[in-house]
């Protein structure tokens, strides 16, 4: 087993060699005595993980991220809009009127019809595909990334950039 010594001004010696050992160059690398070097102790399949479930956590917030639709921006409320939409077109399927107070992102309202509570609803719909698009690429770009740099470089695209 090699020693390191702490030097009384902070710094660290490999006893073996004398060299001063430089700073740790990240919380993955390990100080290897023998080799008298720092090694990055990730795998490349383990760091494929956790950018998975980083772009995970990304899409999760793309989906309940805002979304336009008619010119407006509404809230992702998946539950809320799943549900009026279902009524919306139980009415429309029934010949029977169907209106709706909306709340909008930005707190106004908006009375909505069978046809356009159905467009929100549509609309959700694709921007959660959409969503789950963007991840299915990031994830093939994932599977095939050689270095952790490359896996470092994999990130959600900033919203209008999709």
């Amino acid at each position: 087993m090699e020693t390191i010594i702490v030097n009384s001004d902070g710094t660290h010696t490999n006893e073996r060699t004398g060299n001063t050992i430089p700073p740790q160059p990240s919380e993955h690398h390990e100080y290897d005595a023998v080799a008298d070097m720092w090694i990055d102790a990730r795998t490349l399949d383990g760091v494929k993980v956790r950018t998975w479930e980083r772009i995970k956590a990304a899409r999760s917030l793309a989906e309940t991220a805002d979304f336009m639709c008619g010119g407006v921006l509404y809230q992702a409320d998946k539950d809320r809009i799943v549900g009026a939409a279902q009524l919306a077109l139980m009415a429309q399927a029934a010949g029977q009127p169907y209106s709706i107070d909306w709340t909008l992102s930005d707190n106004t309202h908006l009375t909505l019809d069978a046809a356009g509570m159905i467009g929100v609803g549509a609309a959700l719909g694709a921007h959660v595909a959409e969503a789950f698009a963007i991840a299915l690429h990031l994830r093939g770009q994932i599977a095939a990334a050689t270095s952790f740099d490359a896996l470092d470089a994999i990130v959600w695209p900033a919203q209008g950039d999709a």
